[in-house]
């Protein structure tokens, strides 16, 4: 077999998953998808992206979470994964460096007709599919990766539509999955470039709408037989910048939703900044810090360009500050909260800025590796002030990350926060866990749309 179909022999004949510890992770991916969606639900940008679905129209079928509303799979799939990623608030993964769930559960849920409730699905299947999308994305990512995601390539859309169609062909058993699989990744495309801007979040949902075509396609009789990983002309040969090789040995050996696992948060901008914020934190607290004494700061951010997704040193607008490592250590020496507020389409206070002008970055770390650093990842604050002195913080392992995890009470208080209603959080928490119980997918939706 060539390296596409022994990838698609693996993904069909993977069997129901009833590890507890795998399952347990895939029903936190839900939970949290669910909080980082509704949380989302009155956003201007998502209401623009709701106006326009209403105009185009079409046959309801599946839902638009947290509208009380469905649409055709298409326009679900694209709003479901714009909105579940507009606030930057949903999980990452390290190999992927992107955002799994927001694109692969978006596809899983619009691929769910609900004008039709007669196919029955399985709830630990519906999971299965959700941790094979999250293998898939990540495995791609492992191997393209760094050269593709620092040569400008946005992840979370080349990476997860090809994730999403995996999972959807999974949960039903499609018998085209290695045809569909070509068909997402031609349509593969996304430019890191629109980091700080609402297109960022558009590409979790074109992820996901690729992904609703490219099944949809190929039920109606259009095909496509080649193969995506083909050597010379494929998916890793085009966007692995030289390297066209996929490690196919150690399929679910763990799962890498488990290892390294999934990435929570409960902060609105990037987790390549989360590093920042936490050493900013405890800077600000700080006896000798007073900003105005301040004379230079230092951002050390080991390994090189561990901050390539930081694009923005002086940005103007606070929305474009989700992606700026010095708006970010900014406010948190003022001592300004990281809510939602202070990433709005606003521009950015005249002392924030002159306080990030006396920013630099560097790569010359002369410190030797902390063997507790997540993923090799760490950065190093070194602020100068005006006396000469010099105060210095080292985040190895932000919170949130695999290693240093919120706990299930934390995570609770995200979608609670989110729904604004702590008895239908924890009704639907309840209602995620039945899952892993084989409990039936379409009505756990069904109970929802005109609920959440």
């Amino acid at each position: 077999m060539n390296l596409g179909q022994q990838l698609s022999y693996l993904i069909k004949n993977t069997p129901v998953i009833h590890d507890a510890v795998v399952i347990q992770r895939a029903i936190s991916g839900v939970i949290d998808y669910f909080a980082s969606s509704l949380q989302a639900r009155h956003d201007i940008d998502a209401k623009k992206l709701l106006s326009w679905i209403d105009d185009e129209g079409g046959r309801a079928r599946a839902w638009l979470v947290g509208q009380k509303k469905l649409a055709t799979a298409r326009q679900a799939a694209l709003f479901n994964g714009f909105q579940a990623h507009c606030l930057d608030y949903d999980d990452v993964h390290s190999d992927v460096r992107g955002h799994p769930s927001a694109v692969i559960l978006s596809a899983l849920i619009s691929s769910i007709r609900l004008d039709n409730v007669d196919l029955k699905i399985d709830g630990r299947r519906f999971l299965t599919a959700y941790v094979i999308g999250i293998e898939v994305m990540a495995l791609l990512g492992k191997s393209v990766n760094p050269a593709h995601y620092e040569k400008g390539w946005h992840t979370t859309i080349t990476l997860g539509g090809i994730a999403a169609t995996a999972a959807i062909c999974y949960l039903y058993d499609e018998p085209f999955l290695s045809q569909a699989l070509t068909l997402a990744a031609t349509q593969a495309s996304g430019m890191r470039l629109l980091m700080g801007t609402p297109i960022k979040f558009l590409h979790a949902g074109l992820a996901a709408e690729h992904a609703i075509q490219a099944v949809e396609w190929l039920r109606a009789g259009i095909h496509a037989k080649q193969d995506f990983l083909n050597d010379k002309l494929g998916f890793l040969a085009i966007y692995g910048q030289g390297n066209a090789s996929l490690d196919l040995c150690y399929w679910g050996k763990p799962w890498k939703i488990v290892e390294p696992g999934l990435w929570f948060k409960t902060y609105s901008y990037c987790s390549a900044a989360a590093y920042v914020a936490d050493a900013g934190k405890l800077l600000y607290q700080h006896r000798q810090l007073n900003v105005d004494d301040i004379a230079n700061i230092t951002l050390f951010f080991a390994p090189e360009n561990s901050d390539a997704a930081l694009i923005y040193r002086l940005p103007l607008f606070a929305e474009q500050g989700r992606f700026s490592a010095e708006y970010i250590l900014a406010l948190t020496l003022f001592g300004i909260p990281l809510d939602f507020e202070q990433f709005s389409a606003t521009l950015i206070p005249e002392h924030i800025q002159k306080l990030m002008q006396k920013m630099q970055r560097s790569y010359q770390i002369q410190l030797p590796p902390h063997r507790k650093a997540y993923n090799g990842r760490y950065v190093v604050i070194d602020i100068v002030l005006n006396n000469g002195k010099k105060i210095c913080q080292r985040i190895d392992i932000p919170k949130g990350s695999p290693q240093n995890p919120y706990s299930q009470a934390e995570m609770l208080l995200k979608l609670i926060n989110a729904i604004k209603n702590q008895q239908i959080a924890e009704k639907l928490t309840q209602d995620i866990q039945a899952l892993a119980t084989g409990s039936e997918v379409s009505r756990f939706l069904m109970n929802y749309v005109f609920r959440l």
